[in-house]
């Protein structure tokens, strides 16, 4: 398939997705326009879809293969708005949330239940990140304070430090917990080391033992000439995106850490991205008026415009991709609704019927 045909195949898939919104009642007190969805995040199986929004709710739905359904209200998940959402890569249920004040919340996503409650001496926490084989979990606050908890021992705190700069996000490449990289408001993209360690709490390597970490920063890639806002880990490790205030998307190889292609054509503050599942694609969301868009992954050419997806008047525009599948949810309605774009079966009967009944009038004649 030359270049050209390519785009086209992929241009035309997405264009026969059918766009679907997600609608749920308003809480008390607020009206279907006067909250705003912060973020969305799907669990790594693809059941459970979560939002947070501005009435400092959470909504859990549950993905079915044809329809999203049956949202779980949680009210005042924390004492202000939820401001990142992770999942335990190790549960279908288990996720992680963080909302400006000085607390960690396990959520159960089957029932909205609250399972665990970690204070810690913060007291503004805006990013939570489950490494990907969920033993380890990192929290940054708003003064780029640094802790790293071990899941496996109640949360407890193995490590933490403080860098000089302001985070914008925090992602873990695909090696356990070995390795996670930071986008800074300086443009800058540190990497850093995590070696585990073992602690001999009564001195002679008994039950008291306990395992630790040491974290140390590897090495610091530098490109962006304005602050990078978010990154992206493709889902089989090989490549991650960087977005930038300066309205570009850089694409680096983690085996290599070498920058290997730009998206320039965007010209607009990048607000968060995601690769997509099959990492043919990254969708790309702004912080002002531009609907959210999809660039394909090779050529860096525009693919698809998500409909009616520009950000809000206090958030920015969301999106998250499917993780077995190359469909995606985003915010919509200026930030007022979710919308997910779906597969629309009716179209896709009719398709059959129509290629079934054409290949039967041009098939082999009797002699």
């Amino acid at each position: 398939m030359t270049d050209n045909a390519h785009l086209i195949h992929n241009r035309a898939y997405f264009k026969q997705l059918t766009p679907q919104v997600l609608r749920d009642k308003p809480l008390a007190g607020h009206t279907s326009t006067s909250s705003e969805v912060i973020t969305i995040s799907i669990n790594n199986c693809g059941t459970r879809l979560v939002t947070s929004r501005t009435d400092k709710s959470l909504r859990i739905w549950k993905c079915l293969p044809d329809r999203i359904v049956d949202p779980i209200v949680v009210e005042d998940a924390h004492s202000k708005a939820v401001e990142s959402i992770s999942w335990d890569p190790n549960s279908e249920y288990t996720f992680a949330t963080v909302g400006r004040d000085e607390y960690v919340k396990i959520w159960r996503g089957a029932t909205g239940t609250l399972e665990n409650v970690i204070k810690t001496p913060l007291d503004y926490l805006k990013l939570v990140r489950y490494s990907v084989d969920g033993e380890l979990m990192i929290v940054v606050d708003r003064s780029a304070n640094v802790l790293c908890f071990a899941v496996n021992q109640n949360y407890k705190v193995v490590y933490e430090f403080k860098v000089s700069d302001h985070v914008y996000d925090l992602q873990w490449f695909n090696y356990g917990h070995a390795f996670f990289v930071m986008a800074m408001h300086d443009g800058s993209l540190p990497i850093y080391k995590v070696a585990d360690s073992v602690v001999d709490n009564n001195g002679n390597g008994g039950a008291q033992s306990s395992a630790r970490v040491e974290i140390e920063l590897k090495t610091t890639l530098r490109g962006h000439r304005s602050s990078a806002t978010s990154i992206s880990i493709s889902p089989k490790g090989g490549h991650f995106a960087v977005g930038a205030s300066e309205g570009v998307v850089s694409l680096w190889s983690t085996g290599s850490m070498v920058n290997n292609g730009v998206i320039t054509s965007i010209d607009e503050v990048v607000s968060s991205l995601e690769i997509s599942s099959d990492e043919a694609y990254v969708a790309v969301s702004f912080d002002k008026d531009s609907n959210s868009t999809i660039y394909d992954m090779t050529s860096g050419e525009l693919v698809f415009e998500m409909p009616n997806s520009a950000s809000g008047s206090m958030t920015f525009s969301s999106v998250c991709w499917f993780p077995n599948k190359s469909i995606l949810a985003y915010s919509s309605d200026f930030g007022t609704t979710v919308t997910w774009l779906k597969k629309d079966r009716a179209r896709k009967d009719r398709e059959e019927r129509a290629s079934s009944v054409l290949g039967l009038a041009n098939g082999p004649r009797r002699k």
